[in-house]
C-alpha cells in the first residue's frame, strides 16, 4: 500500500471508523478514494494490522466484524470508481440486438404494439426510412433488418420478400386491410372515442 493510502486508512481508523457520523464517513471516503487514485489493494491484513494498533481496546470479534462489513463496502466502492473511470457506458450493454428468426417471432418478442408502431412497421419492411421513429432499417445487399429501438429487437428477411413480410402483417395485425386503410381506420375510431 502506497504511503498516502496508508495515511488516509489511518486517519479514518484513529477516530471513531465505526461511526457513521458524516465527517468519519468523509475520512473513510477520501481513504477509499486514494486508494483507488493509487491503484491499491486493501486487504482484510492491512485494516486488522492498523486496527489492533489504533484500537487495542476492540476485541477480537468486533474487529473481525467490523473488517468484514468494511472490506466489502471497500470492494463495491473501489469498483464503482473503476466503472466511473473505465468509458463503458451501460449503453454498450443496452445495444446489444436481441435477433429474433422471423417476424412472428419478432411480433412475440415486442409484445403489444400500438397501430402507430404497426404502421410504422410495415413502412420499414417497405423501405421507407423517411420518417421512422420505432424503427431502425439496415439495408446490406439483399437483407434488410428492421431493428424495434424502443426494445432493441430485430429481424432480417431478404429484400425479395417484402410483400410476403407485409402480407403476414396485414392477415395477422391489420383485419386484412392494407396498411393505409387500417391505419385510417384505427385513426378514426381513435378520434371517435375522444368525442
Amino acid at each position: 500500500m502506497k504511503k498516502d493510502t496508508l495515511i488516509k486508512m489511518n486517519n479514518w481508523l484513529s477516530l471513531y471508523p465505526d461511526s457513521t457520523h458524516p465527517l468519519d464517513e468523509q475520512r473513510f471516503f477520501d481513504f477509499v478514494r486514494e486508494a483507488c487514485l493509487q491503484k491499491d489493494k486493501i486487504t482484510e491484513t492491512d485494516l486488522k494490522h492498523s486496527l489492533t494498533e489504533l484500537h487495542p481496546e476492540w476485541s477480537d470479534t468486533k474487529i473481525d466484524r467490523f473488517i468484514d462489513e468494511k472490506t466489502a463496502l471497500i470492494e463495491n466502492l473501489m469498483d464503482f470508481y473503476d466503472f466511473c473511470i473505465s468509458n463503458v457506458s451501460i449503453d454498450d450493454e443496452q445495444n446489444e440486438i436481441w435477433n429474433a428468426d422471423s417476424l412472428e417471432d419478432f411480433m412475440e418478442a415486442v409484445g403489444d404494439l400500438n397501430y402507430h408502431e404497426i404502421y410504422e412497421l410495415v413502412q420499414a419492411i417497405e423501405g421507407n426510412v423517411e420518417a421512422l421513429t420505432f424503427f431502425e432499417v439496415i439495408d446490406k445487399e439483399d437483407t434488410r433488418t428492421i431493428i424495434y429501438v424502443v426494445l432493441n429487437i430485430s429481424f432480417k428477411f431478404s429484400t425479395s420478400d417484402v410483400d410476403k413480410q407485409v402480407s403476414w402483417l396485414e392477415d395477422n395485425y391489420m383485419d386484412g386491410l392494407d396498411a393505409e386503410s387500417w391505419y385510417g381506420f384505427q385513426y378514426a375510431m381513435e378520434r371517435n372515442k375522444d368525442e
